[in-house]
């Protein structure tokens, strides 16, 4: 088994729920390999659902079971900082869409950021009961009213009229109509398949097609609704000279729930909308369980149906990215007081859609930092004062049970540790996770995997291949060559360039001694270098690896 496959098999020591005292904004910080992103989980379980993590926190597999349930019901988002990472990417910014002639417009798009402020911030400003039951045999449709940006005054005027509009057709009337050919004609088709004008479909479906009785869900985008209404009147044209716009296709509607911002469209359907503005919804994409209870329950019991009030934006790696960038502006606004519901609470308008923004107050921001990519010192002081810092040590003690032919792990990591504090700073330890999969398999095949293809390379970057430094931190310079993990290359100077050679090269070349990644001396060594194997005790692969070291070490003597 690979490392990587070990690691995420291991059991994780649970940690104290927190709830309901996490702080809204914080970090966990520590060197590499101490858990922080494992953390997250159980962090987010504190404060979405502290008597689930409460009653199964010895159980990991139930714990990334529910985490998964509120990253699919989009009560936890996950995303990563790096250094390409920008303000569009986070709050909004402008992607290229067709409009309704098919050129290309630049439309504001939410970031995840904003995504998940306008979830923790729906309220349902429309709440009338329909007063009859929806049935199986109800026809339910989809509809845009005009573009969220630069038409958003229809949506507004239907929502206050109780109207529905739609803007394909001309603006001609179609009360005449009693065909779809008709309705080709009057748009000045011929009525035949494959020359049909564009919008008949969506002009037969609302003149025709759409009854009374029938439910019209309002789309915001292709993820999202922002109302659900019931059709109380027939086909009606109403001329728009005086908006100068061509929504004059009309019907009236009762509002049945309203909601601001959008509600996503997860909570209705079984996957996105489609861009079309007018469609039936089938049975495989409408749920109708779901739809009937958010129908029936009141504004209140609404909101409880979609679950936690609460919604977690985790931030990993958050030291990456160039927060200044990111945030702009709202650096402020994730200041607890500056809230919805703080003490002194602030907005501000977006710079590309123009709309006025804030941050709510039942929305946690959980961010990991690995303090060896860049010291706390340099982070921005402004995520600084804003954020809780939560320490992440290694924690040797956890190793307590990973003994491995004789070496205590707990010992090989603690020793290390002091040695890199020493030598550079308690920033670059080595966090116990990396030695975690040994609590399972005991065997000095996987420390050795363990020990090639991740100390020795994090060790490596630790100490810009500074060598002999590292192999200070494995005890080499005290242990007999056939112990040491770094030895000096066999290669010299003259050998590789001559003896006249007068060129600058390092005084001495360093490699890997592959046979010490299985020689239980080589890792007794880093602890004591006077530690011996005690005889017999070792396992038989395992005594011919030391056996044949200790012949080679004969040799170079």
């Amino acid at each position: 088994m690979l490392v990587s496959q070990c690691l995420t098999s291991v059991f994780y020591p649970m940690t104290t729920p927190t709830y309901p005292a996490s702080p809204l904004n914080q970090i966990l910080y520590g060197p590499p390999g101490t858990g922080k992103t494992h953390t997250t989980v159980d962090e987010a379980l504190a404060i979405l659902d502290p008597s689930f993590l409460a009653a199964h926190r010895d159980n990991r597999a139930m714990l990334k079971a529910r985490f998964a349930e509120l990253e699919a019901s989009k009560h936890v988002r996950f995303v990563t900082f790096h250094q390409s990472f920008s303000y569009e990417d986070f709050v909004e910014g402008l992607r290229a869409e067709p409009n309704a002639s098919g050129q290309l417009i630049f439309r504001p798009v939410d970031g995840v950021f904003k995504e998940i402020c306008d979830s923790a911030s729906i309220k349902v400003m429309v709440d009338t009961p329909s007063g009859k039951a929806f049935g199986a045999e109800t026809t339910i449709w989809k509809m845009s009213l005009g573009n969220r940006y630069d038409e958003n005054h229809i949506y507004e005027e239907c929502i206050r009229e109780g109207r529905l509009l739609l803007g394909w057709g001309l603006g001609r009337d179609f009360s005449a109509a009693a065909s779809k050919e008709d309705i080709s004609r009057f748009l000045g088709g011929d009525g035949q398949d494959g020359k049909s004008p564009r919008g008949l479909t969506a002009v037969n479906y609302f003149v025709r097609e759409m009854k009374v009785g029938d439910l019209v869900i309002i789309s915001d985008g292709n993820s999202k609704f922002r109302a659900v209404g019931e059709v109380t009147g027939g086909y009606r044209h109403m001329p728009r000279d005086e908006e100068g716009d061509e929504f004059a296709q009309s019907r009236t509607v009762k509002w049945l729930k309203v909601f601001n911002p959008s509600m996503d469209c997860s909570a209705i359907l079984n996957n996105d909308f489609t861009q079309a503005a007018l469609y039936k919804l089938g049975p495989r994409v409408i749920d109708r369980v779901k739809l009937a209870a958010l129908l029936a329950a009141s504004a209140t019991d609404v909101l409880a149906q979609q679950g936690p009030r609460q919604r977690v934006l985790i931030i990993d790696e958050i030291n990456r990215g160039n927060i200044s960038r990111i945030f702009g502006e709202l650096i402020t606004l994730i200041e607890p007081s500056r809230r919805t519901g703080g003490d002194e609470p602030l907005s501000v308008v977006l710079p590309y859609s123009k709309r006025p923004f804030s941050v709510p107050d039942n929305l946690y921001l959980i961010g990991t930092m690995n303090t060896s990519d860049r010291s706390l010192t340099g982070l921005d002081i402004a995520l600084r004062r804003r954020f809780v810092f939560k320490e992440m040590p290694p924690r040797p003690e956890l190793l307590e049970a990973a003994v491995v032919d004789g070496i205590s792990i707990k010992g090989l990591l603690t020793v290390m540790n002091q040695r890199i504090e020493a030598l550079l700073d308690r920033e670059h330890c080595l966090g116990h996770a990396y030695f975690l999969p040994l609590l399972k398999d005991r065997s000095m095949a996987c420390l050795a995997r363990i020990f090639r293809h991740e100390i020795l390379p994090l060790l490596e970057e630790y100490f810009f291949e500074d060598w002999e430094r590292i192999g200070w931190v494995l005890n080499d310079h005290r242990k007999p060559p056939a112990n040491c993990f770094i030895v000096p290359s066999k290669n010299t100077v003259s050998g590789l360039f001559g003896d006249d050679f007068d060129g600058r090269v390092p005084g001495k070349s360093w490699q890997l001694n592959a046979a010490a990644l299985t020689n239980v001396a080589a890792y007794l060594g880093v602890i004591d270098h006077r530690a011996t194997v005690p005889a017999g005790e070792l396992s038989g692969s395992v005594q011919e690896g030391t056996q044949a070291n200790a012949a080679a070490q004969q040799r170079d003597a």
